[in-house]
C-alpha cells in the first residue's frame, strides 16, 4: 500500500513578499514540469491543427533564425545583400542569352558544321551570328528563340534537312540593320583593280596573271550606268520561284522620278506582242523581292571555298607543286566529286599517287615528296568546301558575287531580259556588255589596265566588231590607243579565239559561222541564255542550264575559254 504524503498549503505572505512552502520534510528537488506541458501543447496543436497549417509554424521558426534589423545600418546591409544576389542572377541570365548568340552555341549542334567552318574561315568570323540573323529589339530576339526551339525539335528527332537549306533572305533582319551598319555605300572606293594568279589545266599548269577593274560606284547616284551597286542605288524589285532566287524571271526598276520599267526573261514569254498577262500572271505566283546586298553578297558570312581558287592559291603558296603534271585538273577532278564520306574522298585524294606512278613514273620517283604534300593539302581543301555526312558538296552554296562559278550576275545579266513597254517586248534587254560592271579582263601581265571612262568613240554597240578599221594590228604602240592599252591588252582578246567569228555573216549564216569559229568563241561574250531566246535546244557548251565542265568542274565554260584552255 502506497502511503500518501500530505505537503501543507503555504500561507499567504505580507503584500509584495514571496511566498514560501513551509517547512517539511526534505522530498528531493522538485520536478521540472515545462518541457512536459510544452509537448503536450505541441501535441495539442498538431491534433486540432489541419495538416495544410504547419507552414505558420515553419515561419515563425525561419523568423527566429533571420532576424528583422533593427538598425538603419543592418536595414542597409540587408539591403546590400539582397541586391547582390539579385545582381549575381541577372548577370548569369544576361550571359547565358548573349552565350546562346554566339558562334559556340550555334555551332554546336554537328549538322551547323558546314556553315560554322566557313563561318570561321571568312571575313566575319569576329562578329556573333546574331549580328545577321537576329533582328534589333525584343521582338526580333523573341522570334529567334521561337525558330531556334523549332531546330532544337528537329535535332532531337533527327529529322533536320540534308543539307541545311541557307535562310530566306525575307526572315533575316534588313540590310541597313546589318551590312550597312558598318559599310556605308557612300565609303566605297569609286574603282577597285583586283588582281591574282590562277592556273590553266594543261599539262603545264600555264601559270597566268589575271585583272581586272570594278567599279563599284562609291554610292555616288548620278552615276549609276557604270556601277555594281547601282542596283541597291535604285528601287529594284524582282521575282523567282525559287527560294535561293538562282533564276530570275522578271525584274521592275523604279526610277527617281517615277517611272517604271520592267524586264521579263525570254523564256518567260507567251506572246511577245502583248507580255502583260505574262507579267501579271508573274508578279501574282512569285514573290516580290526588293534587291539589297544580300542578293549579290549571298555567301558574305559563310563564305564555303572555292575549290578553283584554293587550288591556285596552293599553287602559289608552294603547297601544291605546279611542276606537277596536269595536276591543277587532277586536283580540280577529286574537290568537285560527290563522295559517300570523307575516307572515300581521301581514297580519291590518295589515287595521285597511281595516276602519276602509271602516266609520269619518273616524276613519281623524283617528286615523291611533292606529290605528298599534294594530296595532303587536296584533303584539306577538300574538308574546308564539303562535309559528306550533310550532303555538302563545293557546289552545294551557290555564290552569287560574280559569275565564274555559278551563274550570279547572269540571273539578270544574260541578254535574255528584256525591257516591256506598253504591253510589248522591246529589243532592248537588261546590259550584260563585260564592261557594265568592270574592265574587260585581262590575262597576262596586269600594268596595261585601262583606268578611268572609255572615251566617247566606244559608246558604239558595234565598237568591238569596228574597231579593227581604226587599230590595223594588234600592237596599238604609234597609235592613239597605245595611250592608254599596251599590247598584251590587245593579244589578250585576240587568242580567245572570238576574233575568229565573221559577224557580218552572221545574220543569214551563223550556224555554220559558229561551228567554224567553235563554240568556246562565242561563248566567250555570250551565254547560252542569249542563244536560247531564239533557239529551244542549246547550241553552247553548258546548255541553257550550268552544266559543270568534265576536266574543271566550272558552271560555264567562259571562263576556260577567259584562261585560254
Amino acid at each position: 500500500m502506497t502511503e500518501t504524503v500530505e505537503r501543507p498549503v503555504p500561507e499567504a505572505g505580507p503584500a509584495g513578499a514571496p511566498v514560501r512552502p513551509p517547512a517539511g520534510p526534505d522530498l528531493g528537488p522538485e520536478p521540472d514540469v515545462e518541457p512536459a506541458l510544452e509537448a503536450e501543447l505541441d501535441l495539442a496543436e498538431a491534433t486540432e491543427r489541419p495538416a495544410d497549417a504547419v507552414e505558420p509554424r515553419r515561419e515563425g521558426r525561419l523568423r527566429r533564425i533571420l532576424h528583422r534589423p533593427r538598425t538603419r545600418r543592418g536595414f542597409f546591409a540587408l539591403l546590400l545583400v539582397v541586391a547582390g544576389f539579385a545582381a549575381v542572377a541577372a548577370f548569369g541570365t544576361m550571359t547565358a542569352v548573349a552565350w546562346t548568340e554566339t558562334s559556340d552555341f550555334c555551332g554546336r549542334c554537328h549538322q551547323m558544321g558546314p556553315e560554322l567552318a566557313a563561318y570561321q574561315a571568312g571575313p566575319h568570323r569576329d562578329v556573333p551570328c546574331a549580328e545577321c540573323h537576329v533582328s534589333p529589339g525584343i521582338g526580333g530576339w523573341v522570334n529567334a528563340k521561337i525558330k531556334g526551339t523549332k531546330q532544337l525539335v528537329q535535332v532531337l528527332t533527327g529529322l533536320y534537312p540534308k543539307p541545311v537549306p541557307p535562310p530566306d533572305h525575307a526572315d533575316l533582319p534588313p540590310t541597313s540593320d546589318t551590312c550597312l551598319r558598318c559599310h556605308a555605300l557612300g565609303s566605297l572606293a569609286t574603282t577597285t583593280v583586283l588582281t591574282r594568279t590562277e592556273f590553266s589545266t594543261d599539262e603545264a599548269n600555264s601559270r597566268q596573271f589575271v585583272g581586272l577593274m570594278v567599279r563599284p560606284g562609291g554610292g555616288d547616284p548620278t552615276n549609276l550606268q557604270r556601277s555594281v551597286h547601282w542596283h541597291v542605288l535604285q528601287d529594284v524589285e524582282y521575282g523567282s520561284a525559287e527560294a535561293n532566287a538562282h533564276k530570275i524571271d522578271w525584274v521592275r526598276i523604279t526610277r527617281s522620278d517615277g517611272t517604271v520599267e520592267q524586264f521579263i526573261a525570254s523564256d518567260q514569254i507567251t506572246t511577245s506582242d502583248d507580255a502583260t498577262p505574262d507579267l501579271q500572271h508573274l508578279q501574282a505566283t512569285e514573290r516580290a523581292r526588293r534587291m539589297d546586298c544580300l542578293d549579290c553578297h549571298n555567301r558574305v558570312g559563310h563564305p564555303i571555298p572555292n575549290p578553283r581558287l584554293a587550288v591556285d592559291q596552293a599553287m602559289v603558296d608552294g603547297k601544291i607543286s605546279p611542276s606537277l603534271p596536269y595536276i591543277k585538273q587532277q586536283a580540280m577532278d577529286i574537290l568537285v566529286g560527290d563522295y559517300p564520306s570523307v575516307q572515300a574522298a581521301d581514297a580519291a585524294a590518295d589515287s595521285l599517287r597511281d595516276y602519276y606512278q602509271l602516266h609520269y613514273p619518273l616524276v613519281a620517283t623524283q617528286q615523291a615528296a611533292a606529290i605528298d604534300s599534294t594530296v595532303a593539302q587536296v584533303k584539306l581543301i577538300y574538308r574546308l568546301a564539303a562535309t559528306p555526312e550533310m550532303k555538302v558538296t563545293a557546289k552545294t552554296y551557290a555564290d552569287n558575287l560574280g559569275h565564274t562559278d555559278s551563274p550570279g550576275c547572269f540571273r539578270c545579266h544574260d541578254g535574255a531580259h528584256f525591257l516591256v513597254r506598253d504591253g510589248q517586248v522591246t529589243k532592248e534587254s537588261i546590259p550584260f556588255k563585260c564592261d557594265t560592271c568592270h574592265t574587260f579582263p585581262q590575262i597576262g601581265a596586269v600594268a596595261s589596265l585601262p583606268l578611268g571612262e572609255a572615251p566617247t568613240t566606244h559608246a558604239d554597240g558595234l565598237w568591238v566588231f569596228d574597231h579593227k578599221k581604226v587599230a590595223t594590228s594588234a600592237d596599238p604602240g604609234g597609235t592613239t590607243c597605245g595611250q592608254c592599252h599596251a599590247k598584251d591588252y590587245c593579244v589578250n582578246c585576240h587568242r580567245t579565239g572570238a576574233v575568229n567569228v565573221t559577224h557580218d555573216d552572221m545574220l543569214v549564216n551563223h550556224a555554220k559561222v559558229t561551228q567554224q569559229a567553235g563554240a568556246a568563241a562565242c561563248a566567250y561574250c555570250h551565254q547560252p541564255a542569249y542563244c536560247a531566246r531564239c533557239h529551244a535546244q542549246p547550241v553552247l557548251p553548258g546548255g541553257n542550264e550550268p552544266q559543270p565542265s568534265a576536266t574543271t568542274g566550272l558552271a560555264w565554260p567562259l571562263i576556260t575559254a577567259r584562261a585560254g584552255t
